[in-house]
């Protein structure tokens, strides 16, 4: 569901977006330590520092997080009601896959190729990026990217935390880019064989009238994929 551009709440548009800060890290520890309590729950200080540290102070994570540590470790809290670090360690696996269904691949959902590609680029750096760069590793110049720019901050994808240079705005998007950017790529790829496939076949029903069957499509999309491979 669009929430934001939704007919029925327009009223969303017209309100003031505020952009919070990360959640301070001790304080997210701290949360996290009393909510284990309040359900019976003890775990150690350098287990809940290490979950406090993966949330990033990220409110969604901060949630993630803390249940799925929580959820691992109620499965045994019959035998014991400590949480252990293999809770800890599968807990933060589980809310990574999570995070990385339910905020990072919406965040790229609808971008384009080139979208994707000045987003890459920016995945060489540890941090800010410098506009100038990005446009070099791109092979364009820096006013042709302006409006990939302009799009990715409106969706608030990335920020500009100074002139000329960006950084990205989601947490750990830059990872999850690098570790997927084959299969992201291979989209686009796939996007490109159909929607030649369907110019193709519709000429083709044009100029000969003959019905196209599904697993003709099929076929034909399979072969175009393999004579790009």
């Amino acid at each position: 569901m669009d929430l934001i551009n939704g007919k029925a709440l327009t009223f969303l548009r017209r309100a003031l977006p505020e952009d919070l800060a990360p959640i301070n890290q001790v304080e997210v520890a701290l949360s996290m330590g009393d909510s284990f309590v309040a359900t019976g729950l003890t775990i150690e200080d350098n287990l809940l520092s290490r979950a406090a540290k993966a949330t990033k102070g990220y409110a969604y994570l901060v949630q993630l997080v803390g249940y799925s540590i929580w959820q691992r470790a109620n499965l045994h809290r019959a035998k014991s009601a400590i949480v252990s670090e293999r809770d800890v360690t599968e807990g933060i696996a589980l809310a990574d896959t999570r995070f990385h269904d339910v905020v990072h691949e919406p965040a790229i959902s609808g971008l384009g190729l080139n979208d994707i590609k000045y987003l890459l680029a920016m995945c060489e750096d540890k941090q800010q990026s410098k506009s100038a760069e990005i446009a070099r590793r791109m092979g364009k110049k820096t006013n042709e990217i302006s409006s990939i720019r302009a799009k990715l901050l409106q969706r608030e994808v990335i920020q500009a935390p100074q002139r000329g240079y960006v950084q990205f705005a989601v947490p750990d998007l830059n990872i999850y880019l690098r570790e997927n950017a084959e299969e992201i790529l291979e989209r686009f790829k796939f996007a490109a064989c159909l929607g030649a496939a369907d110019t193709m076949v519709g000429h083709s029903i044009v100029r000969t009238g003959v019905r196209v069957h599904t697993g003709e499509v099929v076929k034909f999309l399979v072969a175009i994929d393999e004579g790009m491979g």
